[in-house]
């Protein structure tokens, strides 16, 4: 079977304005647009396939659900920053699961989530948990992984 290339499955991961997130670490944190030169010309810089799709995902996993409805995207996000400031403990966990669930049924890009955890990231568990995705995206056969943090401690 000829594997695909990413020229190929790019129609289907989308095309978008380029985020930069101060943040680094895949925390995808306070984000700005970000840009590019094309020769003498400074531009909005432009992300496209693996990329436009991972910075989809996570803009919709970072936005709470309902922060859009004033421009008319009133499910778009998730409702996981519900549970800030809640102890990082299993029924959190699973109630953080349960939202990103939600949220990435939302996502027309996505057919199908094979693998969702949500873990404590140190032992005994402190404020971060990471969120570990496998998903088969449409009309691409090979599953697709991102891993999102999401900090527990609320922020002032």
């Amino acid at each position: 079977m000829k594997r695909r290339t990413e020229q190929d499955v790019a129609p289907f991961l989308g095309r978008d304005l380029q985020l930069d997130y101060a943040w680094s670490q895949g925390f995808f944190e306070d984000a700005d647009l970000a840009t590019a030169r094309r020769g003498a010309i400074k531009d909005l810089g432009v992300v496209e396939g693996v990329d436009a799709f991972t910075q989809a995902v996570a803009n919709r996993l970072k936005t709470r659900k309902g922060e859009l409805a004033p421009l008319g995207h009133p499910d778009y996000g998730s409702r996981h920053h519900e549970l800030l400031g809640e102890p990082n403990v299993e029924r959190t966990r699973n109630l953080i699961k349960l939202f990103v669930l939600q949220a990435l049924a939302q996502e027309p890009r996505i057919e199908k989530v094979l693998k969702a955890d949500v873990r404590a990231e140190h032992e005994p568990p402190r404020d971060t948990v990471r969120i570990e995705l496998q998903v088969r995206v449409v009309g691409e056969p090979t599953p697709f992984n991102l891993v999102v943090p999401f900090s527990l401690e609320p922020r002032p």
